[in-house]
């Protein structure tokens, strides 16, 4: 079966990139000239050219059969390579596998599928042009599904009011902003994509950091306790890493092993940084960058990460080559008197900092440092703190210290003195899967000698590059950056985290024959109805990568089953089985609605297109997005994070997950990764201003709700 190369004759679907030169249509091409040419008699019985094109070409007849056999020969394959593209979109528009997994079509549809992909290492951007384009929902069923989840939430008073502009929505407004949407569906790739990072990111304008970044952490066992091996040793792995997007060869996604996801995010993963606007936000990437920027206690060092080889070709510098340069800027930093607090005005809000951005770049000095940092692969920190627990490893990775982090980037790599490690990612840049699989990526890849130390070997290298310490100019700046750092220390003092591990994992709860994720949900309902007596919105996210330049879409976990249930929960008069019947439904209610959030039918990114709509239209704004309960922030906000992207995952080498703030400031985040069949952390934060949250309670009430359900279920 023909494999990657067909990608430079696709035709329509011209998009894919060439990867190889000479191709297999090519190859096809010349063999079947070569065999026109060696059986030119027989041809000749069947093939008339004609003695006018004979006199045109001036070839001689055997020319002529070959240029016949190669064009059979080449346009063959074409074809059967355009058909088999052709049949792949088609397949991958079907989603009844998320449905009814066992039915006979789904099992006919999975074979097919299988054939038709074929195996083989397929180039990381190779399934774009073949992933089917988000589908706009139908405008009744939003309505309807929007309906049924505030039902359990909202008082008849509100619910009635609710129910009235919805009805009107649909009768006026809804349908001309339906029609803008479908006309967005056929002429863009993605009719949500610039919607969603508008009005979900770069129109936000409170601070990237604590409000929009998140973290993950390092492995539960560190393999090395000495800060600048553990930081030459990931510089090395992450630039890998990043190597393989840039060379394509970073292998696709697959979902069920034979389902390709879209990798369109892999894009701006790296050489990424959101710069601050007025009013609005701007995500660049510096396609051709080969540096990295290195801080140390307010010193800036650009780093050049190539460099030529014996043969005179550029290649990455390995561990070894950059664990001297690391040890230089630990010395020459802590020498330094001549240092910049420039990083904390990225934790302002996005106005402010966009101001004292633009008053800065008139310094040549502060421009050039602030483009090298803008525009690097990535940045890493040599932090001086010794985070003991994943709790502190954390929080340190989300707020450092005001001064050696710079938020804006898309990536950052704290490491510690201790030798623990995390990374710090903006999320308006991608969402959680891409940096973890590039985190399995690298925990798997790390290597030390026994005692922690750097593998030593030969450099090939004919020279080594030196750190470029970046200088800055920061006179006039002086109460700015004492205000900014009086901002970033409330900001940052308010973020608190518990880590938590019941004594169960996804095993005992498959064996009771529900959905790990649906019962995780139905826990932490039960556990904020311990606190609070009452249901909470909940936000969860899903993955819609399944589609072209997807990204999530929302999870409405709350029913009127999950509510009836945390209620029978805590009151004495209702049966075991009464329990187990709702506990039951709430959760298959939770996994329909995945599915339909999965495949393209969910409801909140639908809304959110209406009234992005109306906006850009310019319609007077629709009573449904002027009511309170449109606008009712998330109590608890949630995802699963997961922890296995490749077959070489080990329990030992995975971080021990990460996690994000709160939506809103009278919330929970919750972030939760399960680990195999009898672990899983839950990842807890609040707002410490807040007097009616607690990441500690919040917490052991998770674990309460987590013993009670299994007892239940005895």
């Amino acid at each position: 079966m023909p494999g990657p190369a067909i990608a430079p004759f696709l035709g329509a679907t011209g998009r894919l990139m060439s990867y190889r030169n000479f191709s297999e249509a090519s190859a096809v091409g010349f063999l079947s000239a070569i065999l026109f040419a060696v059986f030119s008699d027989p041809v000749r019985n069947f093939v008339d050219f004609g003695e006018k094109w004979m006199e045109l070409s001036a070839l001689p007849y055997q020319m002529n059969i070959a240029l016949l056999g190669f064009i059979v020969g080449y346009g063959l394959v074409k074809v059967l390579m355009l058909a088999r593209i052709m049949v792949l979109k088609m397949l991958l528009n079907y989603h009844g596998w998320m449905h009814s997994p066992k039915s006979t079509a789904t099992k006919l549809w999975g074979l097919m599928l299988k054939a038709i992909v074929g195996k083989g290492n397929f180039p990381l951007y190779f399934f774009q042009p073949m992933l089917p384009h988000l589908p706009v929902p139908d405008l009744n069923i939003t309505c309807e599904k929007y309906l049924t989840s505030m039902r359990p939430l909202l008082s008849d008073e509100d619910f009635m009011n609710l129910l009235t502009a919805v009805l009107s929505f649909k009768e006026k407004e809804g349908p001309t902003l339906q029609k803008h949407l479908l006309q967005k569906f056929a002429t863009e790739e993605n009719w949500l994509s610039h919607y969603w990072l508008n009005l979900a990111y770069l129109t936000y304008r409170e601070p990237c950091a604590v409000n929009v970044n998140c973290y993950a952490t390092d492995r539960k066992e560190a393999c090395s306790t000495n800060q600048a091996a553990r930081a030459s040793n990931l510089t090395h792995w992450i630039l890998r890493f990043h190597e393989t997007i840039l060379e394509d060869t970073l292998k696709p996604q697959f979902l069920q092993d034979m389902i390709p996801i879209c990798m369109d995010g892999y894009r701006m993963q790296f050489c990424t940084s959101r710069i601050p606007g007025k009013h609005v936000d701007e995500l660049v990437t510096f396609k051709d960058s080969k540096h990295i920027v290195i801080m140390r206690k307010g010193c800036y060092y650009k780093l050049s990460v190539y460099a030529p080889d014996n043969d005179g070709k550029d290649r990455l510098l390995t561990p070894a080559e950059i664990l001297p340069i690391i040890e230089h800027i630990l010395k020459d930093a802590e020498e330094s008197t001549d240092n910049s607090n420039a990083a904390v005005f990225t934790a302002l809000k996005r106005d402010k900092w966009a101001d004292i951005r633009t008053r800065m770049m008139e310094s040549k000095l502060n421009k050039k440092s602030i483009e090298d940092v803008e525009s690097a692969i990535f940045l890493v920190y040599l932090d001086e703190e010794l985070p003991t627990t994943i709790e502190e490893n954390g929080k340190y990775i989300m707020v450092g210290s005001g001064f050696n982090r710079w938020f804006d980037k898309s990536m950052t790599f704290p490491i510690f003195a201790n030798g623990k490690t995390g990374v710090n990612v903006e999320h308006s840049a991608g969402d959680a899967t891409l940096p973890g699989r590039m985190w399995e990526y690298y925990l798997q890849n790390e290597k030390y000698t026994k005692d922690g130390k750097i593998i030593a070997e030969r450099s090939r290298k004919k020279k080594i590059p030196s750190a470029e310490r970046l200088t800055w100019d920061m006179t006039g700046f002086e109460e700015d950056l004492e205000e900014a750092y009086d901002h970033y220390r409330k900001l940052a003092g308010g973020f608190c985290l518990r880590v938590v591990t019941p004594e169960y994992g996804k095993g005992y709860i498959k064996k009771k024959r529900m959905s790990p994720d649906g019962y995780i949900q139905m826990a932490l309902q039960l556990a904020y109805y311990k606190l609070y007596n009452q249901v909470p919105k909940t936000y969860e996210s899903a993955s819609t990568r399944m589609f072209l330049a997807g990204r999530t879409e929302t999870i409405r976990p709350v029913s009127e089953y999950s509510k009836q249930w945390v209620s029978s929960m805590m009151n004495e008069r209702a049966t075991r089985e009464q329990r187990i019947m709702l506990l039951k439904r709430a959760v298959q209610y939770q996994t329909q609605v995945k599915v339909d959030a999965s495949i393209g039918q969910g409801f909140d990114r639908h809304l959110i297109g209406l009234f992005a709509a109306s906006q850009e239209l310019k319609i007077p704004t629709p009573a449904l997005f002027q009511d309170k309960s449109f606008w009712m922030q998330d109590k608890l906000s949630t995802s699963q994070t997961p922890t296995r992207y490749t077959d070489q995952w080990t329990l030992e080498t995975c971080c021990m997950g990460g996690g994000f703030s709160p939506s809103s400031q009278d919330g929970y985040g919750i972030s939760y990764m399960i680990y195999g069949e009898d672990l899983i952390n839950f990842h807890v934060t609040n707002c410490k201003y807040c007097q009616t949250t607690s990441a500690d309670k919040m917490a052991d009430a998770i674990l309460e709700a987590m013993s009670d359900m299994k007892e239940l279920l005895k």
